[in-house]
Order: structure tokens, then sequence, then C-alpha cells
């Protein structure tokens, strides 16, 4: 049946599949985020054990995570920026449309004399709009060569000093976090014993 869709179905179906990628990377990201979280809170743990041993490999696996995260997220930017490009370029054909119907209309009532300027306008509105649709052809060539022909390491994305750094910042926040839980418990108990005088 596929043959048998009309071009607004096509359209649609288009959009659609649009949709569904960029969902999919954002779900992507966020699960790579929520890796991050998690290997940080075992590297966090790693470290007040003294196991340095583990502590570098799961340095290694957020490194890892970070860098596919990256990755994503650029790939989300070019989409996402490709998407904007498309509906700008469908608005330049949505005018040229109505450059045309205006152009016919103009036609019926002023007589053909009209009609060469109005065409001549015409004209320069379809070479405006198949200039964005070349400019946005070429955007996308670039971008798709530059993303996935990226061939640096994930030192180029992510250092290890950004690791160490979100490492320490998770032990600290976590110590912070026991701190607070601990002079919260110190303050209910004295609530209690309050309570309990009277």
């Amino acid at each position: 049946m596929g043959l048998f869709k009309s071009p607004e179905d096509r359209r649609i179906e288009r959009e659609l599949s649009i949709r569904k990628g960029i969902n999919s990377i954002r779900r992507n990201i966020r699960d790579l985020e929520r890796n991050e979280k998690q290997y940080l809170d075992k590297a966090r743990r790693a470290l007040q054990m003294g196991s340095q041993d583990q502590v570098q490999f799961l340095k290694s696996a957020l490194k890892r995570s970070a860098v596919q995260k990256r990755a994503m997220e650029r790939q989300l930017l070019n989409i996402e920026t490709a998407l904007q490009i498309k509906n700008q370029a469908e608005a330049h054909s949505e005018f040229a449309t109505a450059m045309n119907a205006l152009s016919k209309s103009i036609s019926e009532m002023f007589g053909s004399t009209d009609f060469v300027r109005t065409q001549k306008d015409f004209e320069k509105a379809m070479m405006q709009a198949q200039t964005m649709e070349e400019r946005a052809d070429l955007f996308l060539e670039s971008s798709s060569s530059s993303l996935f022909g990226y061939e640096g390491s994930g030192d180029d994305l992510v250092s290890d000093e950004e690791i160490d750094r979100m490492i320490e910042d998770e032990a600290v926040a976590e110590e912070s976090k026991s701190e607070l839980d601990d002079a919260i418990d110190k303050g209910l108990e004295d609530v209690r014993k309050e309570l309990g005088k009277e």
C-alpha cells in the first residue's frame, strides 16, 4: 500500500520518523547520564574503600559514558538544526506556492503585461528558496562529515582531569549529604527529648 500514499502521508511519515529519532537520542542521553551518576557513586565508594584498581576501572567506564553522551548530544544538535533548516525551507516553498497563486490571480485581473513583472518576482522568490535549499544541503553534508568522520580519541572530548573532578565532586556531595543527615537526625532526637519532657 506504500505505493499509493499521498505526498501529505509521506510527509507525515517523515516527520514521525524524525521525531522518533530525536526521542531515541534523547532517551539514550538520559540513560548515559544515569550511567554516569552510577559510575560516579561507585567510584566514590571505591575511593572510600581505598581500592585503586576499581577506581581506575570505574574512571575508564565513566569516561566512555561521558564520551558517548557528548557524541549523542552532538548528533541531537545536528538533527535539531537540520530539522529547523528543513522547516525554514518548507516555509520558503509555501511562500513560492502562494506567490504562484498570487501571480495567476494578478494575471487574470490585470492582463498579461502585469504577469511579466509578477513572473519575474516569482522567479526571484524561487531562486531564493533554491539558495536556501542548497545551503541546507551544504550544511547537512558538512555536519555529517564532521560528525561521522570524527576520529579523535575520548581524550579530545573528555579529559582525565574532568573525570577526576566529577568523582571528587560526587564524593564531596555525598559527604555533605551525610553530614546534613546526621544534623537532621540529631535535631529530630532533640525534639523527641523535648516532647518527652512535657
